[in-house]
């Protein structure tokens, strides 16, 4: 009878090397190498991965942030319960949206040349968010009942009502950071009406080219 063969461990492969078991350990040692100028032991294909990815997150926050402020637009264009507290709550909101937006514009003006990109994403987000805020609104004042509930995504526009630099509210060419004064026509009657603000009804057909232009007479 032969003798028996020592058990041996069975390993799961790995197919992914240390960047996939430890990230945390991967990115040091890049770093090191990059010091060293050791290109031999740079992981190139995950390196640049994550280098895009970088530059993706940093588009994707842009966008988020540009989602919310579509959705607060929209709620204080289309809620029609509203408030003078949500009024002013919506519109503290999005300035403080429009800040983180331009806050990432300054630190990454490459993302420039990707406007209609993102904000074309950002309207597709934010639509769909101001959506789920009017069913939610719709179950609070209405009392649940779904028969009266509205088909808010029917009712919400197809295509979007805003222009970027009136949701935006930033030049950097000409703005050190977002203007209060500026909003989307429709907005900025509402915000007029029932705040008694004197927001210039822009123009949403142009965009704004200097601090005079934009205003009806």
């Amino acid at each position: 009878m032969p003798p028996l063969a020592a058990p041996t461990l069975q390993q799961e492969p790995r197919t992914g090397g240390l960047y996939d078991r430890d990230f945390h350990s991967w990115a040091l040692g890049q770093a090191e190498a990059l010091q060293r100028r050791d290109l031999s032991a740079i992981d190139w294909d995950n390196l640049i991965e994550e280098i895009e990815g970088l530059a993706l997150s940093q588009r994707n926050e842009w966008i988020t942030f540009g989602a919310r402020t579509i959705q607060h637009l929209m709620k204080i264009q289309y809620w029609d319960r509203s408030t003078k507290g949500d009024l002013q709550h919506w519109a503290a909101e999005v300035m403080d949206f429009r800040q983180a937006m331009a806050l990432l514009i300054a630190g990454n003006p490459g993302m420039k040349g990707r406007y209609a990109e993102m904000f074309a994403a950002a309207w597709k987000r934010g639509r769909s968010l101001a959506v789920k805020s009017f069913q939610k609104y719709d179950r609070q004042h209405r009392g649940g009942t779904e028969r009266t509930f509205r088909n808010w995504d029917r009712i919400l526009p197809e295509e979007c009502p805003y222009l970027l630099q009136h949701a935006a509210a930033y030049d950097d060419k000409i703005d050190s950071k977002p203007r209060k004064d500026v909003w989307p026509p429709a907005a900025a009657k509402i915000l007029n009406d029932r705040l008694g603000t004197d927001y210039p009804l822009l123009s949403d057909a142009a965009p704004r080219r200097s601090r005079g232009n934009g205003r009806r007479r």
